[in-house]
């Protein structure tokens, strides 16, 4: 158990849940707070289209100089980011139908992604993409998940007051004169750079559990929002830890077994009393 633990991949799979847990923490917190879990669940889902446009566009342009310019990683964040800012626009412009048309963009781009899997040759086990697997981490995705978390904790440092106002009461912020629906999506924007994250860990379908999860116990145990992000963050990084170590001793799915650590911190939480 302890030579796979230190084994090159399992040290890369520790590494990126370390990192990822800043964002996963800090969004979480105000996707929680702002109770927009449905939103953060459909751009989410998104990203398996961005998965699977990458992984075709390499296998087309495979053998040009080309290639190179579109890991599924990095095309999966421009999916997702443009999937954010879609389902921001219509939050705003389509008020009674917006359930359902977001709906039709979660699963049209999931369908999207599955065809493109699907007709991708040597796209591998389309599971690892919905459930993560430590395997798939390659150099390419650490670095891209170090540099989305420094523009995640960056944005968070700077704007936090201002996410703070609008998720706790966005009349009162527009009246002090911000800009409520440039903030939304911007929270928007930054969800979907941590889903992007996320789905190295965890993969596609457990990205909403891990937004979450941390978050939402982190509220049960304080009561402002910086603590409840300092909280949610740590837990996040306790679970991803825990859960990777039970993955190699009982011989678990890494990315099952962190979210059930995060459901039993949650759990747990619900024993204190408010």
């Amino acid at each position: 158990m302890f030579d796979t633990l230190f084994c090159p991949f399992m040290l890369k799979a520790f590494l990126i849940s370390a990192t990822a847990a800043v964002p996963f923490g800090l969004i979480g917190t105000f996707v929680v707070v702002r109770r927009i879990g449905y939103l953060a669940g459909a751009i989410a889902h998104c990203a398996l289209g961005g998965v699977g446009a990458g992984l075709y566009l390499q296998f087309i342009l495979s053998g040009t100089v080309f290639a190179a310019l579109f890991p599924p990683s990095a095309v999966s964040a421009a999916v997702t980011i443009l999937s954010a800012l879609l389902i921001g626009a219509i939050h705003f412009q389509a008020k009674e139908r917006e359930d359902t048309i977001i709906g039709a963009v979660w699963v049209i781009t999931m369908a999207a992604g599955f065809i493109l899997l699907d007709i991708t040759p040597g796209s591998g086990n389309i599971s690892a993409y919905l459930f993560g697997d430590v395997l798939l981490i390659t150099n390419t995705d650490m670095i891209l998940v170090a540099g989305l978390s420094t523009v995640i904790l960056a944005a968070v440092i700077i704007f936090f007051q201002r996410f703070e106002a609008v998720c706790f009461d966005p009349e009162f912020a527009k009246v002090r004169g911000i800009s409520t629906a440039f903030y939304f999506l911007l929270l928007l924007v930054l969800t979907a750079m941590t889903v992007v994250t996320l789905v190295q860990v965890v993969g596609i379908v457990l990205v909403i559990a891990m937004l979450t999860l941390p978050a939402a116990t982190a509220c049960r145990l304080a009561k402002r929002l910086l603590p409840i992000c300092g909280i949610a963050v740590l837990i996040g990084f306790l679970s991803s830890w825990i859960g990777l170590v039970m993955s190699v001793w009982l011989y678990l799915p890494a990315g099952s077994s962190i979210v059930l650590v995060a459901a039993t911190f949650y759990l747990l939480s619900l024993l204190k009393r408010n």
